[in-house]
């Protein structure tokens, strides 16, 4: 770029050289007047303090919101971990309950199969072992009820009425029979002798635990 020469022909004028023209740098605002008014307004000072605090402020609580949305998104995480750990040991727990309550119930179905298994051999040994002499049985059979609570009925002959009274008592004495009553007495002409037909009720009663006598199949040893 050439630069412009300018002169001054005018009488006690100075001489110079014009400076070439180019870009001017940008100029950068002074705050001189601003500074003035905070120096001068005391208001001024506070109302700048105030934004300033505000501005720090705003900012802390952003970081402390911040930190404690973390801490609770943590927390959280823990929580959703621990309640799916609790949730499959509830699910665990239960289903052992289940399986614990299946099992009790099939035990006790087999506890009272077994208490009724030997309902009829207790009566069938006990009114043997109670027959006097001169005493034979026609019949032994349930008349009502099942299992355990049955009722049952005798009939039988005897050449005596004292057989029939010591039978009926012996039959009273087994801790497997209960209620025994005659329920009717007949005699009649059997050959060339007289003999008294009969009929007796009885019940089964569950014994006392030391009526029974329970011995193992394998002898120790075998």
């Amino acid at each position: 770029m050439l630069a412009l020469i300018e002169m001054n022909l005018l009488p006690g004028g100075k001489r110079g050289v014009a400076r070439a023209k180019g870009p001017r740098k940008p100029s950068v605002p002074k705050f001189e007047g601003l500074r003035e008014m905070i120096r001068g307004d005391p208001w001024v000072i506070g109302v700048v303090a105030l934004a300033v605090l505000a501005v720090l402020h705003i900012g802390f609580t952003f970081f402390t919101q911040g930190l404690s949305i973390s801490r609770i998104d943590g927390e959280l995480t823990i929580q959703r971990q621990d309640s799916i750990r609790y949730a499959e040991a509830i699910a665990a727990a239960d289903s052992l309950e289940a399986r614990r309550d299946t099992l009790e119930q099939k035990m006790r179905i087999i506890r009272e199969i077994d208490s009724d298994r030997f309902v009829w051999a207790h009566i069938m040994d006990d009114v043997s072992a109670a027959l006097p002499d001169f005493t034979w049985l026609m019949g032994v059979q349930q008349t009502s009820g099942s299992g355990s609570s049955i009722e049952f009925r005798i009939d039988g002959m005897t050449g005596a009425t004292y057989a029939l009274t010591r039978f009926m008592r012996d039959l009273e004495d087994s801790p497997f029979i209960r209620d025994v009553r005659l329920v009717s007495q007949e005699q009649i002409q059997q050959g060339q002798r007289l003999v008294h037909n009969f009929v007796l009720m009885a019940r089964y009663q569950p014994p006392d635990s030391s009526a029974i006598v329970t011995e193992p199949i394998i002898l120790a040893g075998e």
